[in-house]
């Protein structure tokens, strides 16, 4: 009922050519994404913790915290209100696709506490996934780190604009997922780490930044 509350409304009014505020709603939902990003820094503390400051897993932790730092990025610099100021439909579409982005940000950070856990030293983790060349790392984790970011980035383009760039590092990064068990943790995460980063260096060369 909640989720259909604000389409039922908007249906009953005499006229539904309403707009919605242009900085308030953007404002909700930008600081529900900082909780949700804060979430991937917490991940790459605790996933630091149980590592006994191996070096792989501090190396991993490094890579998921930039990985994590991109990520605000392109959300803050990129994701505009143009959405919710052309009528009610686009304005949902902007709302209720912000459920994608925030699944992609908590996927992702649990791939980077399951990366940096698997690198420490006889971890239970490692030893039950039992994958030699990847360190342990399975699929289902590898999905849940590249998948995150594949859902974010592709959320964030159809909430506010289709971008070519983001769409290829899409590709790139669902192809790295399915080769990825030829990649050790500290290396797999560390390619979803670069992406991101070539990417936010691109956008941010090719483009000025909206206002927040």
């Amino acid at each position: 009922m909640e989720l259909l509350g604000p389409i039922l409304a908007v249906r009953t009014l005499d006229n539904p050519r309403i707009s919605f505020h242009p900085r308030h709603i953007p404002e909700r939902y930008g600081l529900f994404t900082l909780i949700v990003l804060g979430e991937s820094v917490l991940a790459v503390a605790s996933g630091t913790a149980g590592t006994d400051w191996a070096p792989a897993g501090v190396l991993t932790a490094v890579a998921g915290f930039v990985a994590a730092a991109c990520t605000w990025c392109l959300y803050f610099d990129y994701v505009g209100s143009s959405g919710i100021e052309l009528g009610p439909r686009p304005a949902f579409y902007w709302g209720y696709g912000h459920f994608a982005v925030y699944a992609g940000i908590a996927a992702f950070a649990v791939g980077i506490q399951l990366a940096i856990e698997t690198t420490a030293p006889h971890s239970a983790l490692a030893l039950a996934a039992g994958a030699p060349s990847a360190g342990g790392y399975g699929p289902g984790a590898r999905a849940m780190l590249a998948g995150g970011a594949v859902l974010f980035l592709a959320a964030t383009a159809f909430v506010d604009r289709v971008l070519l760039a983001r769409f290829a590092a899409v590709t790139f990064l669902v192809t790295v997922t399915v080769l990825g068990f030829l990649l050790s943790p500290l290396a797999f995460t560390a390619t979803v780490s670069l992406v991101l980063l070539a990417l936010t260096t691109y956008e941010t060369l090719s483009a000025d930044p909206q206002a927040s």
